[in-house]
């Protein structure tokens, strides 16, 4: 499930920059508190093709490397 929830993210970042956390909520069913978004974020940063993380209020703003 963690993997899905990771492809998803990555998906929606490269159309995006911006990732909300409702959209993950609802895609999911899941509620994204501090913690799980920590850890989300901690294994986003594990991609290799990101290039940085920033938890926002509202979501992450993902960027990655350009290919």
């Amino acid at each position: 499930m963690e993997e899905k929830i990771l492809d998803f993210i990555m998906e929606y970042a490269q159309e995006n920059e911006n990732v909300p956390f409702q959209v993950i909520e609802e895609t999911f069913n899941i509620q994204m508190d501090e913690s799980l978004r920590s850890i989300i974020s901690d294994a986003i940063w594990d991609r290799d093709n990101v290039s940085d993380v920033v938890i926002e209020n509202e979501g992450y703003v993902i960027s990655c490397f350009e290919d």
